[in-house]
């Protein structure tokens, strides 16, 4: 397991490409950014097993190649996060239950992961930059994602910056964030993809015709 050290920020709509076009950028860093495809899709039990004990369950299919990732959700205050994280390949867009059953978690043993389902999917274009930052001392990835989540016909625009800690000092986030709002209009944000997923789930039960009786 990793813990993910994670700030999250909202980024205006239409401001993306004035980010990505910092001279920021450059002074922190000594290679280009690199632009990518994710596509992924979260899944869980039909009584959403996995949300109720804050974990959460995803494929992801990065440049043709596919990973597992399980998450337990830690308290979000001011964009800033920390997570307990588990990441594996596989060989297909296939969820691996062994893998799953490895885990030393309590939830995940009161399951049975034949029932879980696919709920939702993200899909979204990633821009990162690796940070060298030295006050304080720090290796941070950010990442500017542009995109939506999806489910059940329903659309959210996913428009955010994620700075994460490689190694170093936690500051460090704060104290990048703090450049980059002085130059595009930033603000914290505590809600994660996979609780906008959820929300949207919500929403298109509430909006369901009910049956006539």
């Amino acid at each position: 397991m990793s813990q993910e050290i994670e700030l999250k920020l909202s980024v205006p709509e239409g401001q993306t490409t004035l980010l990505e076009q910092l001279p920021f950028w450059n002074n922190y860093t000594s290679t280009n950014s690199i632009r990518f495809h994710l596509k992924n899709t979260y899944f869980d039990t039909p009584d959403l097993h996995l949300k109720k004990s804050h974990i959460s369950l995803r494929i992801r299919e990065k440049q043709g190649a596919f990973y597992q990732t399980l998450k337990t959700s830690g308290a979000s205050k001011n964009g800033l996060t920390r997570r307990g994280e588990w990441e594996w390949p596989l060989g297909k867009y296939e969820l691996d239950f062994s893998l799953l059953e490895s885990l030393d978690l309590a939830p995940l043993k009161a399951i049975q992961f034949n029932k879980l389902i696919p709920l939702f999917k993200t899909d979204f274009q990633r821009i990162c930059w690796n940070l060298a930052w030295i006050e304080p001392l720090a290796h941070i990835e950010a990442a500017l994602d542009i995109g939506e989540v999806q489910a059940q016909g329903k659309k959210h625009p996913i428009c955010e910056l994620e700075l994460e800690l490689l190694e170093g000092d936690e500051a460090a986030l704060m104290v990048v964030a703090k450049h980059l709002k002085q130059m595009i209009n930033l603000t914290p944000c505590d809600k994660s993809k996979s609780s906008r997923g959820f929300e949207l789930l919500r929403e298109s039960l509430i909006e369901s015709p009910k049956p006539s009786k």
